[in-house]
């Protein structure tokens, strides 16, 4: 019986190797898929995929080798004038693969992103950090990185909002354990010296005080003096007119920190895709 090229390749471009599987070469049809994902894990654990176009690479790399096993199902199926159906060559068994790979591609998507690629992307969902980031950017985040780095200052960091942990967002690591920190007049003390900061800016130049405003708005350009806890970090958004950050929640613990943000992959704006976030 004559196979069909164009099934043979669709059936590898749905899963690696299932075209060739279709071709009545099984041996062939499960090297390749090992094979797809072999590479996957390999590339994985280089560093590549922690800068956008190290993990665009990664991403081609295996589009390409995925592409030449559609095209080596395609020309294997052109070949064969006849074969012996294998007792595996029945369209209830492909589709039985088709839903096994997909059902350990849902099971192992937690490990792969966790333990092998140790990024997952982060959309941002308000103006709190503008103009660094935009509402509707969205950053690929290291879940990994303070396993073998300290938190620096300046770190675009993702934590669980304080005041409800399910939900996540993003701010500046200012203030270090140990700090003393303080805001005054809109500008940031840190040890008694001003932090120079070229990434913030204030939309508003009225400057809140506590004798004109009483209640909470005042800490907004007046803050402190506080010492930051052992085990635990102070945040601002760069937006500082339009941010809600540690200065009206307090301190974050480190232990709500899920990782740093490391380059913008997707905005708007096309010219500041690849942008590294520091």
């Amino acid at each position: 019986m004559k196979r069909k090229p164009i099934i043979a390749a669709l059936l590898s471009s749905v899963t690696p190797g299932l075209g060739q599987v279709y071709n009545g070469q099984m041996i062939k049809g499960i090297i390749f898929f090992c094979a797809t994902n072999l590479l996957i894990v390999l590339l994985s654990f280089t560093r590549l995929q922690f800068s956008f176009y190290g993990l665009a690479a990664i991403i081609m790399i295996t589009l390409l080798f995925w592409l030449f096993i559609v095209l080596e199902a395609w020309f294997a199926a052109a070949k064969i004038k006849e074969i012996r159906l294998k007792s595996y060559n029945k369209w209830y068994i492909y589709l039985l693969i088709v839903l096994l790979t997909f059902g350990i591609d849902f099971i192992s998507t937690d490990f792969l992103v966790k333990d092998v690629l140790r990024i997952r992307g982060y959309r941002i969902q308000s103006g709190s950090m503008q103009p660094t980031l935009r509402e509707g950017d969205c950053v690929m985040v290291n879940i990994k990185h303070y396993g073998s780095k300290k938190l620096q200052r300046g770190d675009l960091v993702v934590y669980k909002f304080p005041e409800d942990p399910t939900k996540e967002f993003l701010g500046r690591v200012i203030g270090l354990e140990g700090e003393k920190l303080e805001i005054r007049n809109k500008w940031v003390y840190v040890n008694n010296s001003p932090l120079q900061e070229d990434y913030k800016t204030h939309e508003d130049s009225r400057i809140f005080a506590e004798k004109d405003f009483p209640d909470s708005d005042s800490i907004r350009d007046n803050y402190g003096p506080v010492i930051v806890p052992w085990g635990s970090c102070f945040v601002l958004g760069d937006n500082r007119d339009k941010s809600y950050d540690s200065r009206y929640w307090g301190f974050l613990p480190l232990k709500s920190i899920t990782g740093k943000a490391s380059y913008l992959y997707l905005s708007a704006d096309i010219a500041r895709i690849g942008r590294s976030m520091r």
